[in-house]
Parts: structure tokens; sequence; C-alpha cells
């Protein structure tokens, strides 16, 4: 199997500038630490607000305000039961962009 050359990929992949700046919009989001630690956590499934700021040893307001960022760039979803507001990542594409950036970061997984 031959590997593409550079204008092969460029013409596979060629986003809009829309598309950029919503992609690093994403990433910057999902690039601050105590994100992405949220981010991780949610792997295992949705959460409340108090149950992430307990894990992440923070106040309630820092962690709704994290929670808040990563809502406005679609890494997340929220769904309401009562009072209670439960968060989950998005969709599938977001567990494997946390899956993966994780494992490529980690030493031991090379």
């Amino acid at each position: 199997m031959t590997e593409p050359n550079a204008a092969t990929v460029a013409d596979e992949i060629n986003a809009s500038q829309t598309v950029i700046d919503r992609a690093a919009g994403m990433l910057r989001a999902a690039g601050d630490p105590a994100r992405l630690r949220i981010l991780e956590l949610l792997l295992n499934g949705e959460l409340q607000v108090s149950d992430l700021a307990e894990h992440t040893q923070s106040e309630m307001s820092t962690t709704s305000q994290r929670m808040r960022v990563l809502l406005q760039q679609q890494l997340v979803a929220r769904r309401r039961d009562g009072r209670e507001v439960y968060y989950r990542l998005a969709d599938e594409h977001v567990q494997t962009l946390v899956r993966n950036v994780i494992e490529h970061a980690d030493p031991s997984h090379s």
C-alpha cells in the first residue's frame, strides 16, 4: 500500500475555514487540563455537576463554568431530570477523540 501524497490528502480534507475555526475551538476547549479531566470522567457515562466537582476537587461554580465551555463547543450534551442536570460526552466522535488523545499521550501505550 502506498502513502498518499500531500496534494491527495489536501484534496480529501479541504475543510472550509468555518469548519477549521470550529475544530480549533473544540481543541482549545478540550486542551485545558481540567476540562480534559472532565471529558475523561465522562467516558464512563453521564454525571452531575456535583459529581464532577467532587471528582476534580473543584468548586461547583468552577465546574459549571468548565461545563459551559464544553457545552458551547458541543463536546458535551446535557439532560434535565427535574432539578438535576446530567452531562455526557456529545457523541462517539468525542469519545474517540478523548480516548485517542489520552492513549497517545500515555507512554505505556506505545
